[in-house]
């Protein structure tokens, strides 16, 4: 049996749903101490996380030693979903990818997450590549690669769109996430044409085995692994045979799951997503 570790990613934990005013109703280090309890040996933290964070008056360097002494040694960042954007909305976006790459700097991490267009804007896909490009030279001036997540509903739901928009460039790659390939009906088959290199994150949960409404309300309702209905023995195997080696990164976004105390949440993800993948 492959040995695996396991990574939580912030929606996981941080006790309120996508949207809310805060990035967590948890303080940063009770969440990291009830993750290093329960067994990750890692945490995708939010930018705005970060922000809140010195906002409250931790330094760089102690939210570092906060992730160093529970051993949360595999860090990222997420989630920029405005880096295309040009005109007023660009000013925003470039003010977010900032606080990103000091969030990933301070944090030690060495990757950030992007989603593509999830407001079916229409933007053209050499547009998207050379947006893109542009994000990943300014990220190597910090040293972090960029991650575009592959999104059900969004302008970057298959392999091909999103083997186009990174190309060749040396710091970027693709977050493969079980909850949107399973929902974006994409074969396992066609995760085989990435290359293991280019997957820079694995995101796992779970959710019924058919759609029960829009995918954009849906995914605000998934379940922990192996309480639904996703092929996640197969999803598993594919990345493995693929030679993908990063770590599993549990996310699970549900109003259930948030409302839960902070410990048995972080036990739970941990020990369901365990026992799914043994």
């Amino acid at each position: 049996m492959k040995s695996r570790e396991f990574i939580c990613s912030s929606h996981t934990v941080s006790g309120v749903m996508p949207g809310n005013p805060v990035a967590s109703r948890h303080g940063f280090a009770s969440r990291v101490e009830a993750c290093a309890t329960a067994g990750y040996t890692g945490m995708c933290l939010h930018f705005r996380d970060y922000a809140e964070q010195r906002a409250r008056g931790f330094g760089d360097g102690e939210l570092r030693s906060i992730l160093e002494v529970h051993g949360m040694k595999h860090v990222s960042v997420e989630f920029l979903t405005d880096w295309f954007m040009d005109g007023e909305a660009g000013l925003l976006s470039r003010r977010n990818e900032e606080t990103a790459f000091r969030a990933a700097t301070a944090f030690g991490a060495k990757v950030l997450n992007v989603g593509p267009d999830l407001g079916g804007r229409g933007i053209p896909l050499d547009t998207m590549q050379q947006r893109f490009r542009a994000l990943c030279g300014r990220a190597a001036a910090h040293d972090i690669a960029i991650a575009l997540e592959l999104v059900a509903w969004g302008n970057v739901k298959d392999v091909d769109t999103a083997l186009a928009i990174i190309g060749e460039i040396p710091n970027a790659g693709l977050v493969i996430d079980s909850w949107h390939v399973f929902r974006a009906g994409m074969p396992l088959a066609d995760l085989k044409r990435i290359p293991a290199d280019k997957v820079l994150c694995v995101q796992v949960n779970d959710a019924d085995a058919m759609p029960t409404g829009a995918l954009a309300s849906e995914t605000m309702n998934r379940r922990l692994c192996g309480q639904g209905g996703f092929d996640l023995a197969g999803f598993a195997a594919t990345l493995d045979a693929m030679g993908v080696a990063v770590p599993f990164s549990i996310e699970v976004i549900s109003p259930d799951l948030a409302a839960l105390d902070l410990q048995k949440t972080a036990k739970l993800s941990f020990d369901t997503t365990r026992s799914c993948f043994s």
